[in-house]
């Protein structure tokens, strides 16, 4: 079963750094899109409309799907000026405590993302520009977002529960 885990594990980091690459990505192709755009409206006179919906779609996309690894990599925001001043294993409990906060708001933006999802797929909704996107489809990056980022965070809880088994620290939490 642990070896289970362990590849389960590292999948997910791949998965997860191979999405924040995507994401980076995603920044650069938004970059070209708004200069071409500053570009055709102030040179040529005339800005296509495809650049600013699209650049919308990637910010989305690049949002959510990057928010499992910018968990990974520790990036969201932490207070760390209560658990600094207590003992280990209170310092612990608490990190282990927001862990299990940090898994149940992920997963219920989770389910609410399905709904959210589920009636754009029902109401066949599209984008009301020129082009007439399903919305469902950069809508799915949401959801795939916040899956992901409930894998990762059930990941830290199993990693810090190892960690607190062992008798470490969490605020030094174990290399991936």
């Amino acid at each position: 079963m642990k070896r289970l885990w362990e590849k389960l594990a590292r999948v997910l980091d791949r998965t997860v750094d191979g999405l924040g690459l995507f994401s980076a990505g995603l920044v650069v192709v938004m970059a070209f899109l708004i200069l071409f755009e500053v570009f055709m409206r102030y040179v040529v006179g005339r800005a296509p409309l495809l650049a600013d919906e699209l650049s919308r779609y990637f910010l989305v996309a690049m949002t959510f799907l990057s928010m499992a690894w910018v968990w990974k990599e520790k990036g969201h925001v932490r207070v760390e000026a209560l658990v600094a001043r207590l003992s280990r294993n209170k310092a612990n409990r608490i990190r282990l405590l927001t862990l299990t906060l940090a898994l149940v708001f992920a997963i219920a933006i989770f389910v609410g993302s399905l709904d959210f999802l589920e009636r754009s797929f029902s109401q066949n909704r599209t984008s009301d520009s020129w082009l007439h996107v399903p919305l469902k489809y950069p809508e799915s990056t949401i959801v795939v977002g916040f899956l992901l980022l409930v894998a990762q965070v059930a990941l830290s809880i199993v990693r810090a529960v190892r960690t607190v088994k062992s008798g470490g620290a969490l605020e030094q939490e174990p290399p991936e």
